[in-house]
């Protein structure tokens, strides 16, 4: 299995090209800001190939802007949380958090819900409910490799997501990273900043002791 990062523009999140035998996914969208740069680059990586999913950790536009622009130039369908995909049917601009962009969104209407496993090709995914940063985030291991995608979760180096947004929650937040803990996992690749692919368990328990009993 092979994760590349795909550069975005400077609010866009982590995007992650997944690849596997024959088959692309990729992770979040970004914004769809800065979408010319990142269609280039995944058209490089692509090769002429097809892309085969766009699968969304959350609602927030940061990481969901892109996916309806990026779905439609490659005819990939879009996978997210039932929580995220009803934000983004009704273009809430409050649980998409949009506003903080100054811009709105339009309604996603085509997306597929999806439950606690999911399978595209040659690729399979572990999803886990994790909310606490939204209602809709969601964290995906891959059967292949045991990497864990985990949105805003939480961040290398002790940083965990906010909880102050619509929709946040800290208990939530908390018992989120505390169940990350339990899952099997070797490598990190969070919503944003940098990944662990040596030891990611400390950076969850980083996350989790700074929260506290808070």
């Amino acid at each position: 299995m092979n994760v590349e990062l795909i550069p975005g523009g400077p609010f866009d999140s982590n995007i992650f090209l997944v690849s596997h035998g024959g088959t692309r996914v990729l992770i979040d969208a970004g914004t769809g800001l800065g979408k010319d740069r990142v269609l280039k680059r995944l058209e490089e990586l692509l090769d002429g190939g097809g892309l085969d999913a766009i699968i969304l950790t959350h609602e927030h536009f940061d990481h969901s802007g892109g996916a309806s622009h990026l779905s439609e130039h490659f005819g990939a369908p879009v996978f997210a949380s039932p929580e995220c995909a009803r934000a983004l049917r009704e273009a809430d601009p409050d649980l998409t958090g949009c506003f903080m962009f100054g811009t709105n969104m339009d309604p996603m209407m085509d997306i597929t819900e999806i439950g606690d496993e999911l399978a595209i090709g040659d690729l399979s995914f572990e999803v886990h409910s994790t909310p606490g940063h939204s209602p809709g985030l969601i964290s995906l291991i891959t059967h292949e490799g045991r990497s864990l995608f985990c949105g805003d979760l939480v961040f290398c180096d002790g940083g965990v997501g906010r909880w102050d947004l619509p929709g946040g929650n800290l208990k939530q937040l908390r018992e989120s990273v505390r169940k990350a803990l339990e899952w099997d996992y070797l490598s990190l690749y969070p919503g944003h900043g940098r990944v662990e692919t040596r030891n990611p368990r400390r950076e969850v328990e980083l996350a989790l002791a700074i929260l506290g009993d808070a």
